[in-house]
């Protein structure tokens, strides 16, 4: 532990000893170091945030806007360029950003042009630059003025079908409103809405591009009427322009199944829809044309474009999709899906770090998949892994586990189940059909688990995906247990002896994940929300009552001399990452679950138990070594069995910022426990009780240091414990801290 409180704060010293380093080191004579730059407005309603994106030059970045840690790392270089040590610190670190008037002066032009924008035509910018110990700080003053407001807005398309769509569109209204301040942004906003609304009617010739805004400012009231219409060219009779206001329809459809095909041999036609295919039918009709929202003699729309782009690249052997249109008439378009082909078979090898519960171990995979099984985008996957994780340190002695298993999974490009013929074509679904198998080696015992499912996942719009399991039968084997593991455990008095027993847990649950995260959009907010549950058990209980079957003496149903488990369990996990510039974010997570056994079952499998603490959970405790409620291990020893519960509450707030090169540091705050929703004797203090468990939310805070390799994170967190409600009340605010109130955890990826 000391070991690891020197590394830490090694770091921290060394953080505090480059941002300490003369800031001006590199700054030349009759030059100045750009120190701070801001912005004030004497309008109290008017928010300046927005305005810093258009500032031409800022200062060097600030860590918790104290320490310019980047310029620290370069200053710290020699001025020997030819040794390495020198160029590396340069390329990681950030040279100092020296003054220049002349970006003063476009700031102040951008700054203007972006008050006009959103409405405050008449708004003044004043620079104030002042000069100390070669340093330069420049403020700008804001004076916005009084805005405009939109007077009246009149939409003119110069076609009554088209502007009848518009302005009865049911799922959107206008972005231009009487009263509103007058802001380009919506009027650019409102130019989309619109193209988006008629390109999902049919016409297909028409762009953002065409349309442009009127804009007549009554100066004594500061309104501004406007009027939005057509560019005068296309109000023109000149022949050589497209006419936007053509509807087009679908004529026919055609798929090339092989854009590098020298040859075509085969065309087939189903449901209207002409299949070229190459050597080789490897997709099946009836599965392209499932895949393919566009309809021949329906009127051309993006959305079913973009969808039917979506849904073909999604199957296994299609490695990119191109969709291209060729007018056959003034009312027609013949459409030419191009599909790239991708390899059917694949190999992959793969080392790498795992973080399992806060558990840091190694493991590797190989892996085979063929990609069109059954000439329908089936997907077949074959793999074999074996993991290693160290559990800790205890009486000088590591404990470790050990994983070895392998999986054989089918996915089919298609919900097989019963649905209507149009449901299957607007729904981008797959079914997985698994079987596996995973040998786990414990310090206290082994366990074999043999498991076989059916699975299903859908999407029904961007960001939302569905997941279904049908079926999911697990049998849990454990062929050797230490004599300590079975008279702790195992013996008749222990409460916690069936959720170790060999056991038969047959599932069905299913859930959503919901984000609006995008892939292309960074530098915006997003929230991910998970919503979970399943049950077990129920169908065998009912067989089991249905065939008058004799409980045993502890009670309860066995398949065999198996017992099978029965439970209801649920879980909802919120995160949410608000953006505040590119070098600084908060992170918030929020996580419910709660598990119930039931019927057949006296106690959740220890499969399907909770447990507390850890890298992704509150880190001021070792992973597993949290609860329930105020349980207190006095052992001394790992008690991961003990340590687990059947409610799970987890709250975090974190501030990520970035500091250097790849180097990120965090901040953060974590709360949390998990408790029993039965009363067992093996775990006192641990049920969960409505009027003291919030005395038992533990509290812990921390910092962070992250590296990122934009493929994956390694993250190091030092969390110290604020609240343990393990502790006596005089004890549980921990005001004097002990070796054991600080713990580190090692992981890869973000904690939420």
């Amino acid at each position: 532990m000391k070991k690891r409180y020197r590394v830490f704060f090694s770091c921290i010293i060394l953080l505090l000893f480059f941002s300490s380093c003369s800031i001006t080191k590199y700054v030349p004579e009759n030059e100045t170091l750009l120190n701070k730059v801001k912005i004030k407005s004497e309008n109290k309603d008017f928010s300046t945030e927005d305005l810093k994106h258009y500032i031409q030059q800022t200062p060097n970045k600030k860590v918790f806007n104290l320490m310019r840690v980047k310029l620290g790392v370069y200053n710290s270089s020699g001025r020997d360029t030819t040794k390495r040590i020198n160029r590396w610190l340069r390329k990681i670190g950030e040279p100092p950003v020296i003054y220049d008037s002349v970006y003063t002066e476009k700031t102040i032009v951008e700054l203007k042009r972006r008050l006009a924008n959103k409405g405050y035509m008449r708004a003044e910018v004043v620079a104030e630059v002042s000069e100390k110990k070669q340093k330069t700080d420049v403020v700008y003053f804001v004076k916005t003025n009084e805005p405009y407001f939109v007077n009246s807005y009149e939409l003119n398309l110069k076609d009554d079908s088209a502007s009848y769509f518009v302005q009865n569109h049911k799922f959107t209204e206008t972005l231009i409103k009487e009263g509103d301040i007058f802001n380009l942004d919506n009027m650019d906003a409102e130019r989309s809405r619109i193209t988006n609304i008629l390109r999902n009617r049919g016409y297909y010739h028409f762009k953002k591009e065409m349309l442009y805004l009127e804009a007549d400012s009554l100066q004594k009231n500061k309104t501004i009427d406007l009027k939005m219409t057509m560019l005068p060219e296309f109000n023109s009779e000149d022949s050589t322009l497209v006419n936007p206001f053509l509807r087009k329809k679908i004529n026919k459809i055609y798929v090339i199944t092989e854009a590098s095909a020298s040859s075509f041999v085969d065309t087939v036609t189903y449901r209207d829809i002409h299949i070229i295919y190459g050597k080789k039918r490897y997709l099946r009709p009836k599965v392209l044309v499932s895949h393919i929202f566009l309809e021949p003699q329906k009127y051309y729309q993006d959305l079913y474009v973009e969808r039917t782009v979506s849904s073909l690249n999604s199957l296994a052997p299609v490695k990119y999709v191109n969709v291209n249109f060729r007018e056959v008439s003034d009312e027609l378009l013949d459409c030419y899906i191009i599909i790239n082909k991708d390899k059917n078979h694949s190999f992959s090898v793969e080392i790498e770090g795992t973080n399992s519960d806060g558990n840091f171990g190694v493991a590797g995979e190989i892996g085979y998949s063929y990609k069109n099984l059954f000439r329908g985008g089936e997907s077949l996957s074959v793999n074999f892994r074996g993991a290693y994780e160290a559990l800790g340190i205890l009486d000088n002695k590591l404990y470790t586990s050990n994983d070895i298993g392998g999986n054989i999974s089918l996915n089919v490009p298609m919900l097989i189940f019963p649905l209507k013929k149009d449901s299957k074509r607007r729904t981008k679904a797959n079914t997985e059909f698994s079987v596996g198998y995973n040998h786990q080696t414990r310090p206290q015992y082994q366990r074999d688990v043999v498991n076989a499912g059916i699975k299903y996942v859908w999407n029904r719009r961007l960001g939302l995906r569905y997941n279904f399991d049908l079926l999911d039968i697990s049998y849990v084997y454990l062929p050797f247990k230490t004599p300590s593991f079975e008279q702790t455990y195992m013996s008749s008095t222990s409460s916690l002896r069936f959720s170790f027993e060999d056991q038969f847990i047959m599932r069905l649950g299913g859930g959503f994940t919901y984000t609006t995260q995008r892939e292309n959009y960074t530098n915006r907010d997003y929230m991910t929300i998970r919503v979970r549950a399943k049950t077990a058990g129920n169908l065998l209980y009912g067989i089991s009552h249905a065939i008058n079957q004799e409980k045993d003496a502890d009670g309860i149903f066995r398949i065999g001399k198996v017992p099978y488990a029965q439970f209801v369990k649920g879980e909802v996990d919120f995160a949410y990452n608000k953006y505040i510039n590119d070098k600084n974010r908060i992170a918030f997570h929020a996580a419910l679950g709660i598990g119930f056994p039931y019927g057949n079952g006296n106690i959740m499998p220890f499969e399907e138990r909770y447990f507390s603490g850890g890298a992704n959970s509150v880190r001021g405790w070792s992973v597993r070594d949290l609860g329930p409620g105020n349980y207190h291990n006095q052992s001394g020893a790992i008690d991961f069995m003990r340590q687990s519960g059947d409610i799970k509450f987890d709250l975090s707030l974190e501030y990520r910022f970035k500091m250097f090169w790849l180097i990120e540091g965090a901040a953060f705050f974590d709360a949390g426990n998990i408790w029993t929703i039965k009363s067992y004797e093996d775990q006192p203090g641990g049920l969960f009780k409505f009027s003291d468990f919030y005395r038992q939310i533990a509290c812990s805070y921390g910092v962070g240091l992250r590296a990122d390799f934009n493929f994956f994170i390694v993250r190091v967190d030092m969390g110290i414990k604020l609240y343990d409600p393990s502790k006596s009340v005089s004890e549980r605010w921990r005001s004097n801290l002990t070796a054991d109130d600080i713990a580190f955890h090692f992981a890869i990826g973000y904690p939420f």
